[in-house]
C-alpha cells in the first residue's frame, strides 16, 4: 500500500522535525510496519497514539535526512 499525503498528514502534524526530513517519513513508516508485522494503517494508528514511537520515528527521519 502506498502512503498518501492525506494518510501521513495527521502524524506529520504531530511530529517536531524539519520539513526536509519528512521525505523519509513514508519509507520509515513502511519499515516500522514491516518489522512490527502489522498493516500500515494499523501502524499509522499506533503512531498517532504513541508519542514515544512518533519521536523515535522523527529521529530516524532527521538522521536519514542529515546523512544524505
Amino acid at each position: 500500500m502506498a502512503l498518501t499525503a492525506e494518510a501521513l498528514a495527521p502524524i506529520a502534524a504531530q511530529m517536531r522535525m524539519p520539513a526536509e526530513a519528512l521525505i523519509a517519513l513514508p519509507t520509515a513508516i513502511e519499515v516500522f510496519a514491516k518489522k512490527a508485522n502489522m498493516p500500515i494503517m494499523e501502524m499509522l494508528a499506533e503512531l498517532e497514539a504513541n508519542a514515544p514511537l512518533r519521536d523515535y520515528l522523527a529521529e530516524i527521519c532527521i538522521e536519514t535526512h542529515t546523512a544524505a
